[in-house]
């Protein structure tokens, strides 16, 4: 599991949620978090907030950043 540190909005995380429509692996990128805590939101099932609770990440992709 990532440590929380490392999640930015823009990332990607791959995930496996345990839903009634699926159960399986999909990449998403972040695009905020679940009312200011730790669980990062991502576009997945219809909503535009699915909260991903840090368990359930696989693996997180950094966004490419211009410094």
């Amino acid at each position: 599991m990532p440590e929380l540190e490392t999640i930015e909005v823009g990332d990607r995380i791959k995930f496996k949620a345990m839903t009634r429509w699926n159960c399986g692996t999909v990449w998403r990128k972040v695009n905020g978090f679940w009312l200011d805590t730790s669980k990062p939101t991502v576009r997945y099932g219809g909503w535009s907030d699915f909260a991903v609770r840090l368990d359930e990440i696989l693996e997180v992709e950094k966004e490419e950043r211009d410094d």
